[in-house]
């Protein structure tokens, strides 16, 4: 959206400066009901100040004076404010007239970016003009020097320029980083300038400061040229209040003024507010007695107080119909600003939104959810999209749900109490700490190890805790913090891991609880519950261990052969043991490097493993490696566990994150970021809800109940009765397109309600949907040989698109909306422009079915799959088409002696604008001459291919060309 600039300005220099402008009401009473009387509305209600609503600004005066006299001496202004403080409305109807006053010629480009800021100031100079102008066409260049080449243009007709850059938090909040470096590295070009005649300015919600860390020139622009607009004193308000009813001829009843400031002053946004109620108190009053009474006051206050409330919304319409029945026009604009306002607050708040997510995820995620709330109800879905937004990123983001602090070094260890209840946290700091649910400590410290606690344990029924420290000293607790016996030495050198037997029932010693450590010393040992070994140390490592766990199933009495003990080495070894010393099978080597940590699934069915060369592993019980390893740790994995139904896996690194896996190893969620160090430890609660972390000095609890959540939209709403093949999100994300075997498409919202009808047209099933990039259109892909384009309510545009021989499978959207790729049974790819016209011949190469295509990113490639087993890569766009004829045609006879002079050079420079660097050719053939008598053919092939391509075809209509590019297979 762009902002009306006024275009040229020219207001003159013998327009008063409005710094030295007399107010009508300091007069008197009598003097002002002197005045002429208009009865038309001094307020503009829901409306934006612009400059033409100069007159009607006030409030503001010294802030306009001071504001231009540092223009007069700085060339660039950053205004920052919170939301509603009226920056908007200082710089439209103060500042720039207040520039205008002293410049005899300047020329106002206001805009704000939006998702796309060049197009944003391309569409505000096309406004002004004309889309087909040399100046618009610039700023359709998405360059670093686009700014500096406006200016130089626009500097032929106007001696002063002013840009306005409005709300400029949006070039975080919405324009993707690509586009937004460039029109910073455009900005920050055009300041270094430091050309006096252009002027700068900038509005901001001081919320977003933190954004311009990532920009050092933004930063600077900051630290020398900002100014913070503060909430107007009580005199500025009473100037905004009583001085457009006094211009008009009109007073205040004595104390109404000094009534609505302490309404209105004490709450946050409220200049929208307290400028829609004057409007409508001007409207509600009988101006021909020309005073404003309280009495009006007092019954139109409790009508507009619910501001945005279903009060205030049913308030509206009727006050507009009354102010103004005879102009249905002027009601539909005052609608259409009013959904304008609240969209933009509704930005705003989705913006706070994404804020606070990155640093404070819990509170952006209640923000995220209060927001939706107060509006779903409220406003139609086009006005929601943005809070949908906001939302959908809040439950993509894990949210912290506490954070344990006490501890005064690292924390190496937690674990969860079987009941759920407690937490043990182990500390380099030498001490054990017992927490409750809720993060406050249920005892002292627990004292008894010397150095640093490496590892803990609850026994099955949660009445005792274990602990090994890197003396190798072993301590056993109760739940109150004491000591059940002296802690023992248990090993020669550092403990490492420890844990309970799952039975409570020792076997080798009945009655006691079997405990197994192990430590640097190498060795895996077993115990009962008053630190008495139960067997000799069991030796089957060949450097120290790492980490050990028992099976949860089984009773090693009765049945010897269900329990195990697996135990992981430092020499990247995993032994299995049974109950009497014995190893099971040869030790297990799949990592590349050392195991770390595992954990047995809850079925003793499985095995996790987690090691430094930052992978996760799946393992059956023999000892198999399943599958591939899992990839997405940047660093040592130091714990994995498993979720008390086994469907899911929890691991942590040295990266600092924590990520979710499913069973097949594919990453649930981003990776879980809070830890300012390595995750060191990790644990499920026993009801699966929580996760427990600990590293940093921190303890930390991780909610698990919006991540996991699926929602189902076809399924539950029963309204297909066949398969559904193909569904998408539309770009805001407010809709879903959904293509079925039934012969039909279906639109839905995001609630899983369908809109309007089936949409028919279609002559057999439905494979594929996409959605254009822009939201406004939907194509369609059917069995009946044919592709579709329809609009977004459902209507066919044009008829179907027919050329394939066989059922097409796919299509997809080029990312400028311009082109569109299908993909059929009977082995080709066809290219179409929006009006369904095929591009050339279909794209040949597949030897079977192709059942997918899709664009890349940058919309220069495409890229398509096959039964017959292979992927290819085609070249798109009319960049890389073109290069692809240049370079067919580099070597051939006509560029070497040409016939026609002129048609060869013009096309020599078009190559040479458009493609080739003068010596690439010839560098890139001899580059692979070379490669060529090396032997290295493929290499050669690729250098040759690129001075001489193959297989082109041209489209005289939209002069393009284009080519396949083999792959590898081929």
């Amino acid at each position: 959206m762009v902002n009306s600039s006024e275009g040229d300005i020219n207001i003159g220099c013998n327009v008063q400066g409005i710094s030295e402008y007399d107010f009508f009401s300091d007069s008197n009473f009598e003097d002002i009901h002197c005045r002429p009387l208009k009865t038309d509305s001094p307020y503009l209600g829901l409306k934006t100040f612009e400059i033409k609503d100069k007159d009607k600004f006030f409030g503001r005066e010294k802030w306009i004076a001071n504001l231009g006299d540092r223009l007069k001496k700085d060339n660039v202004l950053l205004l920052l404010g919170a939301s509603d403080t009226g920056k908007s409305s200082l710089i439209r109807a103060g500042l720039i007239p207040y520039l205008g006053s002293h410049k005899n010629s300047l020329i106002n480009i206001s805009f704000h970016p939006d998702e796309k800021p060049f197009k944003s100031l391309y569409q505000c100079l096309a406004s002004t003009y004309g889309k087909k102008s040399p100046i618009a066409d610039i700023a359709r260049e998405i360059r670093e020097n686009t700014l500096i080449k406006i200016v130089r243009f626009l500097k032929q007709d106007y001696q002063y320029i002013l840009i306005f850059i409005d709300q400029f938090e949006e070039l975080f909040t919405k324009t993707q980083k690509p586009e937004r470096d460039k029109f910073v590295a455009s900005l920050f070009q055009l300041f270094q300038q430091q050309d006096s005649s252009v002027k700068i300015v900038l509005t901001m919600q001081s919320d977003f400061l933190d954004r311009f860390s990532e920009y050092p020139q933004l930063a600077k622009i900051h630290d020398r040229y900002s100014r913070i607009l503060t909430r107007m004193s009580n005199g500025e308000l009473k100037l905004a209040i009583a001085e457009p009813a006094a211009k008009n001829g009109v007073t205040f009843e004595q104390g109404l003024v000094e009534q609505i400031i302490h309404d209105f002053h004490q709450q946050n946004d409220y200049l929208p507010l307290l400028a829609y109620t004057l409007d409508v108190l001007w409207e509600r009053e009988n101006i021909a007695n020309r005073v404003l009474k309280i009495k009006t006051y007092q019954e139109l206050k409790k009508q507009t107080f619910g501001y945005l409330s279903e009060e205030a919304n049913q308030f509206i319409n009727p006050s507009l119909g009354w102010r103004d029945r005879h102009s249905r026009e002027k009601e539909q604009e005052i609608q259409k600003l009013h959904l304008a306002l609240t969209e933009l607050k509704l930005r705003e708040q989705s913006a706070r939104v994404l804020n606070l997510l990155p640093v404070q995820p819990l509170q952006g995620l209640v923000l995220a959810i209060q927001t939706m709330g107060e509006n779903l109800e409220k406003y139609p879905n086009q006005l929601l999209a943005p809070v949908l937004g906001s939302l959908k990123e809040a439950m993509n983001t894990p949210t912290e749900a506490n954070s344990l602090r006490g501890h005064e070094q690292e924390v190496n260890c937690v674990a969860f109490s079987p009941d759920g209840k407690f937490i043990a946290s182990g500390s380099s700091d030498s001490t054990v700490c017992l927490w409750n649910i809720i993060g406050n400590p249920t005892a002292q410290f627990l004292l008894g190890h010397e150095q640093e606690v490496n590892c803990l344990a609850f026994n099955p029924d949660g009445k005792f805790l274990v602990s090994g420290s890197i003396d190798g000293i072993l301590c056993l607790w109760d739940l109150q913090g004491n000591l059940i016996t002296q802690p023992w030495q248990g090993h020669e050198e550092g403990v490492i891991s420890v844990a309970f037997s799952p039975n409570g029932d020792g076997c080798a010693n009945p009655g006691g609880v079997s405990i197994v450590s192990v430590g640097f010393d190498g060795t895996v040992c077993l115990w009962d519950l008053q630190g008495n070994a139960i067997t000799q140390p069991w030796r089957g490592h060949k450097e120290g261990v790492i980490s050990v766990a028992f099976s949860p199933n089984g009773d090693g009495c009765a049945n010897p052969g269900g329990v195990r003990i697996i135990s992981v080495g430092f020499d990247g070894t995993v032994c299995l043991w049974d109950l009497q010393g014995n190893t099971i099978a040869q030790p297990w080597h799949k990592h590349e490097a050392k195991i770390i940590c595992v954990a047995f699934s809850s079925d003793s069915k499985f095995i996790v493993s987690g090691s430094s060369d930052c992978t996760v592993r799946l393992w059956d019980i023999q000892g198999n490696s399943i599958g591939q390893p899992w990839h997405g740790h940047e660093g040592h994995v130091n714990s994995v566990a498993f979720s008390p139904d086994g469907k899911f896996i929890i691991s942590g690194s040295c990266d600092r994150t924590i990520r979710l896996w499913n069973i097949n190893g594919n990453p649930i969620t981003q990776p879980w970021r809070g830890h300012e160090g390595q995750v060191n430890s990790l644990a499920f609660s026993p009801d699966g809800k929580l996760i427990i972390s600990g590293g940093d000095r921190t303890v930390r609890l991780w909610e698990l109940d919006q991540i996991l959540q699926d929602r189902v939209i076809g399924r539950s709403q029963r309204k297909y009765e066949n398969w559904v093949n193909s569904v998408a999100f539309s770009p805001d994300g407010q809709w879903i397109i959904s293509a079925s075997n039934d012969l039909t498409v279906r639109l839905w919202d995001i609630h899983g309600n369908p809109i309007g009808q089936p949409w028919q047209g279609h002559e057999k099933e439905v494979n594929s949907v996409a959605f254009s990039p822009d939201g406004q259109w939907i194509i369609s892909a059917s069995n009946d040989l044919t592709v579709r384009l329809w609009d977004i309510h459902g209507n066919p545009i044009g008829q179907p698109w027919q050329g394939h021989e066989k059922e097409v499978n796919s299509v997809a959207f080029s990312p400028d909306g311009q082109w569109i790729i299908s993909a059929s049974n009977d082995s080709t790819v066809r290219l179409w422009d929006i009006h369904g016209n095929p591009i050339g011949q279909p794209w040949r190469g597949h030897e079977y079915w192709v059942n997918s295509a899709a664009f890349s990113p940058d919309g220069k490639l495409i890229v398509s799959g096959s039964l017959d087993g292979t992927v290819r890569l085609w070249q798109c766009g009319w960049q890389e088409w073109l290069q692809v004829c240049c370079n067919r045609l580099h070597y051939h006879p006509v560029f070497q002696n040409p016939e026609n002079g002129s048609d060869v050079e013009i096309a020599q420079q078009t190559c040479q604008k458009y493609v080739w660097n003068p010596q690439c050719p010839k560098q890139l053939h001899n580059q692979g001459a070379a490669k060529l008598k090396e032997k290295t053919f493929s290499a050669a092939l690729e250098d040759f291919n690129q001075v001489v391509q193959v297989n082109f075809t041209s489209h005289w209509k939209h002069r393009l060309a284009w080519q396949s590019v083999p792959t590898e297979n081929q």
